[in-house]
């Protein structure tokens, strides 16, 4: 259908009360996984690039790849550099022709990553490329599945109202208890506290940090005003764990290395396909 910005994806989520996945393309059956599920259940996705979690597959390679997938879906693709660290990751990801870029910031003093994220959405802008910023740290990780780096600073709906002013991006990523991989425990979202900017922000808001909730969170989190879901690690080890129970049971004489990609395809279309089945049409939220 097309390759389109995020915010022209999430602003039509936003006004009828869905969530849009933002899920990792780092390789092709990632990729090829998650957009068969989109197209059979007619629903627009953001597919990503995160250098960090598959630093072995090259930028420049994959986003061909991505981005040839979004212009010939039958649905509404984008695509995004997500946690973009620096202004040359945001450039390459611009002449990779990705339609949206995240510049993460959220590490700096406030008033440094206004002046960071400005510079971003200057360039991009001037490409007519979305950008999507984050105010507040979302703690966690999605590379080390442990607890160790858990660090978060909650989001300040006054800050939050400032920073998309001042910066003009066209999403905005915040922190409100969800964490990056693996939850120590049951999340503690503060619910208020997305109702809180939502309503004083007409920006899309993001939730990094969406997987691992239960089934029925999602529901809650996309009424109070998110309209991005990025999730990774429990589709991740839903896929893997598939696999080895696969592996563990096929003969060996029958198993060549095309068998297990066609296989991990089929595993990420599968969840993929499960998590829109979430997004879709949710409940008024629980306070």
């Amino acid at each position: 259908m097309a390759h389109v910005g995020a915010r022209q994806i999430l602003s039509k989520a936003q006004q009828e009360g869905y969530g849009v996945p933002c899920l990792l393309a780092g390789n092709l059956e990632m990729l090829i996984g998650a957009v068969q599920a989109a197209e059979a259940l007619s629903a627009p996705l953001i597919l990503a690039y995160n250098a960090q979690v598959t630093p072995q597959i090259p930028m420049h390679l994959i986003a061909p790849a991505m981005v040839k997938a979004a212009e010939s879906a039958c649905i509404p693709v984008a695509t995004i550099l997500d946690h973009g660290a620096d202004l040359a990751s945001v450039e390459q990801a611009i002449a990779c022709g990705f339609s949206t870029v995240m510049y993460d910031g959220s590490s700096l003093p406030f008033e440094e990553n206004v002046r960071r994220t400005q510079e971003v959405v200057r360039i991009a802008h001037t490409h007519g490329v979305d950008v999507e910023g984050e105010l507040g740290a979302v703690g966690g990780s999605s590379v080390e599945l442990g607890y160790g780096y858990v660090h978060s600073e909650f989001t300040d709906p006054e800050q939050a109202v400032e920073f998309v002013a001042r910066t003009g991006v066209d999403v905005l990523a915040i922190s409100f208890g969800n964490l990056h991989g693996l939850y120590n425990g049951a999340p503690d979202l503060d619910l208020a506290r997305v109702r809180a900017i939502a309503g004083r922000v007409t920006t899309p808001l993001a939730m990094h940090g969406a997987s691992g909730l239960p089934d029925s969170a999602y529901a809650a989190v996309i009424a109070a005003g998110i309209s991005k879901i990025n999730y990774y690690t429990a589709i991740a080890r839903a896929v893997t764990h598939s696999l080895r129970q696969a592996l563990a049971t096929a003969e060996e004489t029958d198993l060549v290395y095309h068998h297990v990609i066609a296989w991990t395809t089929g595993q990420f279309t599968d969840e993929t396909r499960r998590l829109l089945y979430l997004l879709r049409k949710p409940v008024a939220a629980v306070a």
